[in-house]
């Protein structure tokens, strides 16, 4: 048999079941609590500038420009402008006006035993005389003495890079929690592809660099390329990173020694991360 068409003057086509919500989501459970997301202090870039002046004359008085030398831990002050500069390319052109406040530089003209990792304020210059240490990569220091003096871009080569990049997402490595950078900059557009990331480490594990290892070597040892620091500044760093955050390192003045990189394959030695696949 042929069903009968349905017609327009059927009731149930005229007025079908009406759609009934239950309160909350839409199935008769509670809504879950709405999170705010953490919002990281800016300054806009006229701000910026009237804050420089207050911290240049208060770190950087012109005493020290004739022949006083500042404080030891006081970041380098070319080292500062370049880190500024690369600042104001990314987050004060084309249309933007802002940025983090809280900004990341790395000098790693400094040995490895010294702390050479600043989390500097804008606003007031806090953090330009409090550094911390942190890694250098193995293929930047061939010679293993604590020195990096030497770049790159390239994959596989287990070396830092110079330039300004922008934090990106956390994620759960081999290291535990870790961050992504995106370099900004020709001498670093590769950091996401090598996987060059900020982590840290289990002091048990003494993976390669340890800031424990100072006192019985003279040096922290280093990692393959990754910005590694202490345990307990791992989210101090991590949080000002992430999503968008800036981080320069750069060299204050030369590199301190100059030496030819063997073109030979570095291998580690057990037990110093050199396990495949890895994030460096």
């Amino acid at each position: 048999m042929v069903a009968s068409p349905v017609m327009a003057q059927d009731p149930e086509v005229l007025a079908p079941p009406a759609i009934i919500f239950q309160s909350g989501t839409g199935d008769g459970t509670a809504p879950a609590p709405a999170v705010a997301a953490i919002r990281r202090a800016e300054v806009d870039c006229a701000s910026l500038e009237k804050n420089l002046v207050v911290i240049n004359a208060h770190f950087y008085p012109v005493e020290f420009e004739v022949g006083n030398a500042p404080p030891r831990r006081l970041l380098d002050r070319g080292l500062f402008e370049k880190a500024l500069a690369g600042y104001r390319n990314h987050f004060c052109n084309f249309g933007r006006f802002a940025g983090p406040a809280i900004i990341v530089i790395v000098d790693f003209a400094k040995h490895s035993s010294q702390p050479r990792l600043y989390r500097v304020d804008l606003r007031d210059g806090y953090g330009l005389d409090a550094p911390i240490k942190v890694a250098h990569g193995i293929g930047s220091d061939p010679d293993d003495d604590g020195f990096a003096n030497f770049f790159s871009n390239v994959q596989e080569s287990l070396t830092s890079s110079l330039g300004a990049a922008l934090g990106g997402e956390r994620y759960v490595g081999i290291n535990g929690v870790s961050l992504r950078l995106d370099g900004l900059e020709p001498s670093n557009s590769q950091m996401r592809a090598r996987d060059i990331v900020v982590h840290s480490y289990a002091p048990e594990r003494r993976r390669y660099f340890n800031a424990d290892l100072v006192a019985e070597r003279g040096r922290p040892g280093s990692s393959e390329g990754c910005f590694v620091v202490e345990p307990s500044k791992r989210d101090w760093i991590l949080y000002t990173l992430e999503n968008g955050g800036y981080l320069f390192s750069g060299l204050s003045g030369k590199l301190s020694q100059a030496v030819d990189v063997p073109k030979t394959q570095i291998v580690f030695a057990p037990g110093t991360g050199a396990s495949g696949g890895s994030p460096r």
